[in-house]
């Protein structure tokens, strides 16, 4: 670890792993969050791992726009997926802790302190924050938060023994993120349910750090949303083949998470005053959206994988 330490302060040196794929805007916008932090310059680092074409220099841009108030390094990979990029950049990282998130998002000013506060007398501890909307005027940017809040509210319900934590607001010591062997590259998407599920079978400890908030800026249209659940539901089905064929079945929390749906959704009303028929029955519509969707994901996998057969091979919803 090549980053050193001030004295007083007791922080861990950090690294934040940002993988990015033709969104050089929103990229220039979340290294700018990062560079507002009050992280002490000396601990911090940022990698980025440019997963897309190769002759497209606008990340670098973003990178040299901050580059005199950050540690940034930019590096390359080619259509690797998500996984593979974190775990490029996990491997080139300097820190002590590494705390992942994505283009499309900003950090709060204390995202870093936090989260890095949060584990660093604990090295078999994980740590994720809030997420939260930032296009509010947008109703499937809006819809797909409901369904992470919805997520977090039964997987997280006891912050101190946190079940799942999104790898776009999430920080793990180096050290037992390389132990663990990282994200499985095989996934393109629920990498993060999959790393959150070995973590805990490691013997592991995950905490929800709700003061830790990461705004999140993923423009939707209604076909996108269903086109996103769908491919949730993709990586689902091989989440819960991977978890069942490593003898840990992960079907009764899921079922249990789905029963408990109706009740949460409620609740979620509650909080959010939308009291009147209409918006109850647009929630409805959206939420109802989201299971489908999902649903018909997991299925036309399964189908897949039977008429495959064999082993299972890299999930690229």
């Amino acid at each position: 670890m090549g980053l050193g330490t001030v004295a007083g302060t007791g922080l861990p040196s950090c690294t934040v792993v940002i993988p990015t794929r033709g969104r050089p805007a929103m990229l220039a916008e979340c290294l700018e969050s990062i560079a507002r932090s009050d992280y002490p310059r000396d601990l911090l680092d940022v990698v980025i791992v440019d997963d897309g074409d190769a002759d497209d220099s606008r990340p670098a841009s973003a990178v040299l726009a901050v580059r005199d108030r950050l540690d940034v390094s930019l590096r390359q990979t080619s259509g690797r997926g998500p996984a593979a990029a974190r775990n490029f950049g996990a491997s080139e990282a300097r820190g002590t802790i590494l705390l992942f998130t994505d283009d499309d998002c900003r950090v709060d000013s204390r995202w870093l302190r936090s989260l890095s506060e949060s584990i660093r007398n604990a090295p078999t501890t994980a740590a994720g924050g809030r997420i939260v909307n930032r296009l509010g005027d947008n109703r499937w940017s809006t819809a797909s938060q409901r369904v992470i809040d919805l997520v977090y509210a039964y997987y997280n319900a006891d912050p101190g023994q946190a079940t799942f934590l999104a790898s776009n607001n999430l920080a793990v010591h180096a050290d037992a993120f390389s132990e663990l062997g990282g994200f499985d590259e095989r996934f393109r998407t629920a990498e993060d349910r999959d790393f959150c599920r070995r973590w805990l079978a490691a013997g592991h400890e995950l905490i929800y750090v709700p003061s830790a908030v990461v705004e999140h800026a993923h423009r939707l249209t209604g076909q996108d949303f269903v086109l996103q659940q769908f491919a949730y539901g993709r990586g689902a089905f091989h989440f819960h083949r991977t978890a069942a064929r490593e003898g840990d079945s992960q079907a009764r929390r899921a079922r249990g998470f789905y029963a408990d749906v109706p009740r949460l959704a409620r609740r979620l009303v509650q909080e959010e005053g939308a009291g009147d028929g209409k918006r109850i029955a647009r929630l409805a519509l959206e939420i109802g959206g989201w299971q489908l969707a999902n649903a018909a994901g997991f299925a036309w996998e399964a189908i897949r994988a039977q008429r495959a057969g064999g082993p299972p091979r890299s999930n690229r919803a």
